[in-house]
Protein backbone atom coordinates (compact mmCIF):
# COMPACT_ATOMS: atom_id res chain seq x y z
CA UNK A 1 0.00 0.00 0.00
CA UNK A 2 1.27 3.23 -1.10
CA UNK A 3 1.60 6.55 1.26
CA UNK A 4 -0.93 8.58 -0.46
CA UNK A 5 -3.23 5.50 -0.06
CA UNK A 6 -3.83 5.28 3.40
CA UNK A 7 -3.92 9.20 3.71
CA UNK A 8 -7.29 9.00 1.76
CA UNK A 9 -10.73 9.50 3.71
CA UNK A 10 -13.84 7.62 2.86
CA UNK A 11 -17.42 8.77 3.75
CA UNK A 12 -19.45 6.60 5.64
CA UNK A 13 -21.45 5.76 2.32
CA UNK A 14 -18.61 4.22 1.36
CA UNK A 15 -17.14 2.25 4.20
CA UNK A 16 -21.03 0.85 4.65
CA UNK A 17 -20.43 -0.22 1.05
CA UNK A 18 -16.86 -1.96 1.49
CA UNK A 19 -18.40 -3.45 4.92
CA UNK A 20 -21.68 -4.09 3.20
CA UNK A 21 -23.34 -2.95 6.11
CA UNK A 22 -25.97 0.03 6.70
CA UNK A 23 -24.59 3.53 7.45
CA UNK A 24 -26.25 3.64 10.84
CA UNK A 25 -24.14 0.29 11.42
CA UNK A 26 -20.81 2.20 10.73
CA UNK A 27 -21.60 4.84 12.94
CA UNK A 28 -22.14 2.36 15.59
CA UNK A 29 -18.49 1.06 14.89
CA UNK A 30 -17.52 4.98 15.02
CA UNK A 31 -18.99 5.24 18.29
CA UNK A 32 -17.69 2.19 19.99
CA UNK A 33 -14.00 3.33 18.78
CA UNK A 34 -13.98 -0.06 16.16
CA UNK A 35 -13.74 2.55 13.56
CA UNK A 36 -11.58 5.92 13.98
CA UNK A 37 -13.46 9.15 12.20
CA UNK A 38 -12.71 12.69 11.77
CA UNK A 39 -16.25 15.19 11.54
CA UNK A 40 -15.71 18.02 9.77
CA UNK A 41 -16.88 21.61 11.58
CA UNK A 42 -20.45 22.04 12.41
CA UNK A 43 -23.11 20.53 13.93
CA UNK A 44 -23.63 18.55 10.68
CA UNK A 45 -20.58 18.69 9.39
CA UNK A 46 -19.08 15.79 7.29
CA UNK A 47 -17.75 12.37 8.97
CA UNK A 48 -14.50 10.95 7.05
CA UNK A 49 -12.93 7.80 7.95
CA UNK A 50 -9.36 6.90 6.92
CA UNK A 51 -9.23 4.71 5.03
CA UNK A 52 -5.95 2.96 7.25
CA UNK A 53 -8.83 2.64 9.88
CA UNK A 54 -10.79 0.55 7.73
CA UNK A 55 -7.99 -1.72 6.62
CA UNK A 56 -7.11 -2.16 10.22
CA UNK A 57 -11.24 -2.60 11.09
CA UNK A 58 -11.07 -5.70 8.29
CA UNK A 59 -7.22 -7.30 9.29
CA UNK A 60 -9.20 -7.30 12.94
CA UNK A 61 -12.15 -8.94 12.14
CA UNK A 62 -11.35 -11.10 9.24
CA UNK A 63 -11.57 -14.72 10.10
CA UNK A 64 -9.14 -17.62 8.54
CA UNK A 65 -9.77 -20.96 7.25
CA UNK A 66 -8.64 -22.41 9.81
CA UNK A 67 -10.37 -20.57 12.74
CA UNK A 68 -13.34 -21.35 11.28
CA UNK A 69 -12.72 -25.14 11.53
CA UNK A 70 -12.08 -25.04 14.79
Amino acid sequence: MTELETDRYLTVDEVASVLRVSRWSVGRYITSGALHAIKGDGRNGPVRIPLRSLNAYIENHTVSAEERTR
